[in-house]
């Protein structure tokens, strides 16, 4: 869109009584010239009820009178009836598709699956190992410990502030070294680590606070075991995005199943946009599944 437009998705409508009136899907506002836009898009999908009815199109009239959009467009993954057709195109409403096709019908797309490799950290225990006077720190350190399961985040960066677990002070010294990785190969033997790692910059080390204050952290001790996990992603979708009035492609999507990615779900997208020719790619962020 060009530069001071808004793309809002979803947005509810009440009226003065707190009841909803309407939602409409992607609403698209903005100026051109002194003139305001708003344009509505309608998305429909509903497989099972076949072509999308001309009653639709109907309420999308009344919705563009009601509330005073300039433009509507009606998007179905059905296609649309004959008599839905005549009426959109005498009440202005601009018709689009969504088709699903084959991966060869796309002659730019060169692969059918993505390689998802994973680096998997695994902390099996942590030496800590305090600065100063032990005989004063260390039953102090030692009853906090005891005090709180191995996965609680009990060290507090003395630089950042930030609190944190010893997994993931494990995982960090693990990419510090950098060459771990080296000798395993993808979903073959995992393999079992030990690092020792110093903290004797001035500001750059851990501190725990405990029952006598904070206890700075002098060096840990890591063992753990590291692997690595690959699989195969696949194609999900394949889909083409066109403009019914003149049979021309808009865009093609191409969608692959779901990613684990730190803790959260991803899916890839490749939009390749007919009229630049650019094809962009999008992480798609997912609600995790209960």
């Amino acid at each position: 869109m060009p530069q001071g437009f808004t793309v809002a998705t979803n947005q509810r409508v009440f009226n003065d009584d707190g009841i909803q009136i309407a939602e409409f899907d992607v609403e698209v506002r903005g100026k051109v010239g002194s003139t305001d836009i708003a344009w509505l898009i309608e998305c429909r999908d509903r497989p099972a009820d076949g072509p999308a009815p001309g009653s639709w199109i109907e309420q999308l009239v009344g919705r563009r009178t009601r509330f005073g959009f300039n433009k509507v467009t009606a998007v179905s993954t059905t296609g649309f009836a004959t008599g839905a057709s005549q009426f959109a195109s005498l009440q202005g409403i601009e018709l689009r598709e969504v088709r699903a096709l084959s991966p060869d019908a796309f002659d730019w797309l060169q692969i059918r699956s993505l390689r998802q490799i994973t680096r998997m950290v695994s902390l099996v225990h942590a030496n800590l190992r305090p600065y100063g006077d032990s005989q004063v720190v260390l039953p102090a350190l030692s009853k906090h410990l005891t005090e709180h399961s191995g996965d609680a985040a009990i060290l507090r960066s003395a630089k950042t502030g930030e609190i944190t677990t010893a997994a993931a002070a494990f995982n960090g010294a693990v990419a510090h070294v950098g060459t771990l990785f080296d000798s395993l190969q993808p979903n073959g033997p995992s393999k079992s680590v030990e690092l020792h790692v110093e903290y004797s910059g001035d500001d750059d080390y851990f501190v725990v606070d405990t029952g006598i204050g904070e206890v700075r952290i002098a060096a840990i001790q890591f063992f753990g075991i590291l692997h690595i996990e690959e699989r195969l992603v696949p194609l999900v979708e394949v889909s083409d995005y066109s403009q019914i009035s003149s049979s021309s492609s808009i865009s093609q999507v191409v969608s692959f199943a779901p990613q684990d990615l730190a803790g959260m779900r991803f899916s890839m997208e490749l939009h390749r946009i007919q009229e630049t020719g650019l094809t962009h790619v999008l992480m798609r962020k997912l609600k995790n599944e209960p």
